[in-house]
């Protein structure tokens, strides 16, 4: 028993539930072992939360209260059966809010599950089922204990909700005094103030009126609803009581209570079709208050543009007069000066000029002025107070819209739970229940171990996005200090590719006087051969060179003036592959001393082994040359490639 109570609770018998929630007045089925007074007094007894649903019926009109008599449930020509009585009751009865009834707030949940076994420490199931606990003491189960409030506070809730509806009421009297009505197209200056706020009164009086139509609709609505459940829960009480000698009798229950949801079918549709029919009768009040409220909009206008048409003449009629009475006043001036004969003339004038206006009837009319315009600014502001509440009218019809959209997929849910229940009904009567016991206990708790694993795999799965969220960051940070890093660098490579061409035009200006070194040197290395052959040859003859002397002296002097300009060459490169300034007496090839350099040539002339070794020592020079020329070009080569 104890799983099939939890497999049913869970499973089978759980309806679904509606993020919309509707107050409603509690009705409960009369059972076989309790009356309906009984259940009557356990639902009177739960306090409304909020009292603006009492203060809204305590505002309508004696009309609609006829037209909700009207508006009752009609009790169709069936059987009665044993249920019958306590359905009666229900329809029969004024559920409309009042100051002594209770109501359920719209916040509170509007129906329970159906019965969900709750195992205690002891070992002992409770079995809920909303609002009220059904019970057997055959199988164990035990009622849900209601906390009743206690009779002080109860006394103080209904005389503070029978002040508030007796000050509604007063005030409801005191808005619906006659009044006759004003034109809409009338003079301009006489529209007021107290006018508008009445008519706006009247008109949220209606809608509040409307609102309540509509709140006792949901009432029947979930009244409905409560007497489906009961149905369902009586239903799941006679599978528990299959083993019972009661079989007979809870097989004609369960056809009465059949009989009973066709009877509450046909009032749910009957319910519907009403609430849409007024749904329109709203919708066709609220276009004509928008074309009331446009009228009134044009009528203001118009009577606006006239207080200023009126103000501008006004106001050229007073600079009119004002300057005719300067005009005048320089008339007196004159007549006073020409002639005290012309006396008896400037008294008509001066009575002429009291009939005038006097400054005094000009500060009359600029404040009369002053006040028009303080009445067309207080005239703007009313306009501005109804459209805010034309905006707030239209925000309450859309969400009574969205209420009754809401409530029309609640009711196709429920026909949907009622058939899927029939359904489970009729597969119960077929299969074995054992057997159904065992297979849904497994899967429930086949179920569980899955929620439970879900569960673990969501927490592990935030903590993964966590952990990522928190890498993305630092990674977002790194990537913006490296977008920061290679923008700096892009910069640092502009300047090297500019340094780095410049420094090619510099190589590619040193290869080509290195080129033209090597030529130079290897003419200067043939004439030193040519010359050394030449002087073997002299010596092997051994004969005597005096005329040749001369022509060899001149050959050494051109072959050190060779020399010294190659090895200022050599500085010259040096220097300038070091980073050096040049030095620009060797650039211009300026000689400080050509004298001496004449005496050191032809000193040097007689001795042939110092040529010899200032030729070798050239010849060393311009070696380190050129290992330096190529060892700077690779370091270059090397330094471009790492830019590129």
């Amino acid at each position: 028993m104890q799983d099939f109570c939890n497999a049913s609770g869970n499973l089978a018998f759980q309806p679904i539930r509606r993020q919309v929630t509707i107050p409603t007045a509690h009705v409960m089925p009369s059972t076989l072992g309790t009356p309906s007074s009984n259940t009557n007094e356990c639902f009177g007894s739960v306090l409304p939360k909020d009292s603006a649903l009492h203060a809204y019926s305590s505002v309508a009109p004696p009309e609609h209260n006829i037209a909700d008599d009207t508006r009752k449930f009609e009790t169709p020509n069936i059987e009665p059966t044993l249920n019958q009585s306590g359905l009666l009751n229900a329809f029969c009865t004024d559920h409309r809010p009042s100051a002594s009834t209770g109501i359920v707030h719209a916040d509170t949940e509007p129906y329970g599950a159906l019965p969900e076994i709750r195992s205690t420490g002891k070992g002992e199931f409770t079995c809920k089922t909303g609002q009220y606990a059904l019970y057997q003491n055959s199988h164990g189960w035990k009622p849900e204990q209601y906390s009743l409030q206690p009779g002080a506070e109860i006394s103080a809730w209904r005389h503070r909700q029978d002040s508030e509806n007796m000050r509604l009421r007063m005030e409801q009297l005191q808005l619906a005094r006659p009044c006759p009505p004003t034109p809409v197209y009338g003079l301009g200056l006489q529209t007021d103030p107290g006018q508008w706020e009445r008519i706006l009164k009247t008109r949220e009086g209606v809608f509040l009126e409307k609102e309540v139509l509509l709140e006792r609709q949901r009432q029947h609505i979930f009244q409905l609803e409560q007497k489906l459940r009961g149905n369902e829960v009586q239903a799941h009480s006679t599978l528990l009581s299959q083993t019972s000698p009661y079989n007979d009798m809870y097989i004609i229950k369960m056809q009465e209570l059949q009989r009973e949801v066709t009877f509450l079918r046909a009032q749910f549709a009957e319910k519907f079709d009403s609430s849409s029919t007024e749904k329109a009768e709203l919708e066709k009040k609220l276009n004509a208050g928008e074309a009331e409220s446009r009228s009134l909009r044009e009528a203001m206008k118009e009577a606006a543009q006239k207080h200023t048409e009126e103000l501008r003449k006004q106001e050229e009629r007073v600079k009119g007069r004002d300057r005719h009475i300067n005009s005048l006043k320089k008339k007196c001036q004159k007549e006073t000066e020409q002639n005290k004969e012309k006396q008896q003339r400037i008294e008509t004038l001066e009575r002429y000029l009291a009939d005038l206006p006097t400054v005094q009837d000009h500060q009359k009319q600029t404040q009369e002025l002053k006040g028009l315009q303080e009445k067309s600014s207080l005239l703007q502001e009313q306009v501005s107070e109804l459209e805010k509440s034309l905006t707030e009218i239209r925000n309450l019809n859309r969400e009574k819209e969205t209420q009754l959209a809401t409530e029309k997929r609640r009711g196709q849910e429920l026909m949907s739970t009622i058939g899927s229940l029939k359904e489970e009904i009729e597969c119960f009567k077929q299969t074995d229940v054992g057997e159904k016991e065992k297979r849904l206990t497994q899967e429930s708790e086949e179920l569980r171990q899955e929620v439970l694993s879900l569960q673990k795999e969501q927490e592990c799965l935030r903590k993964v996005m966590e952990s990522q969220k928190k890498k993305i960051e630092q990674m977002s940070s790194k990537v913006k200090v490296l977008e920061e890093q290679v923008a700096q660098e892009e910069g640092t490579g502009d300047a090297l590719k500019v340094e780095v061409q410049r420094k090619e035009t510099a190589l590619q200006q040193l290869r080509a006087a290195v080129k033209e070194l090597a030529v130079q040197n290897q003419d200067l290395m043939e004439q030193n051969v040519t010359l050394q052959e030449r002087l073997r040859q002299t010596r092997g003859a051994a004969q005597p060179a005096e005329l040749e002397a001369g022509t060899i002296i001149t050959l050494y002097s051109e072959l050190n003036l060779c020399l010294k300009d190659l090895r200022s060459i050599c500085t010259l490169l040096s220097q300038r592959m070091e980073g050096r300034d040049p030095n620009l007496s060797l650039l211009l090839g300026i000689h400080s001393a050509p004298h001496v350099e004449d005496e050191d040539g032809a000193s040097d002339s007689l001795s042939l082994d110092k040529h010899l070794d200032a030729v070798r020592r050239l010849k060393r020079e311009i070696e380190d040359l050129r290992t330096t020329i190529s060892d700077r070009y690779a370091q270059d080569m090397g330094d471009n490639c790492i830019t590129q």
